[in-house]
């Protein structure tokens, strides 16, 4: 069964960051080609952006050594009409 969330997105260097709304908590998630990393449910839009940037920072800096600078001012886009996240848990 599929259904449509509704939420944000935005790209931190080559990921892409996913915040959607589930009821009453916003799931949030992280997404690159190959790669989809599910983060800790949040009870705020605003805390959900937070989390997702924060993931984005540490698997960046930790898990990839990549030496990307940290970004300011993500910009996040509602999810269109039609954007679906699949996934495999």
């Amino acid at each position: 069964m599929f259904r449509a969330l509704s939420g944000f997105k935005a790209q931190y260097h080559h990921l892409t960051l996913l915040v959607a709304s589930d009821f009453d908590e916003w799931k949030v998630f992280l997404e690159a080609p190959g790669l989809t990393i599910q983060g800790c449910r949040q009870f705020t839009e605003e805390k959900a952006k937070k989390h997702a940037v924060e993931m984005a920072e540490h698997y960046l800096k930790e898990e990839k050594h990549e030496g990307l600078p940290l970004l300011d001012g993500i910009v996040w886009e509602p999810l269109a009409r039609g954007e679906w996240l699949n996934w495999r848990p």
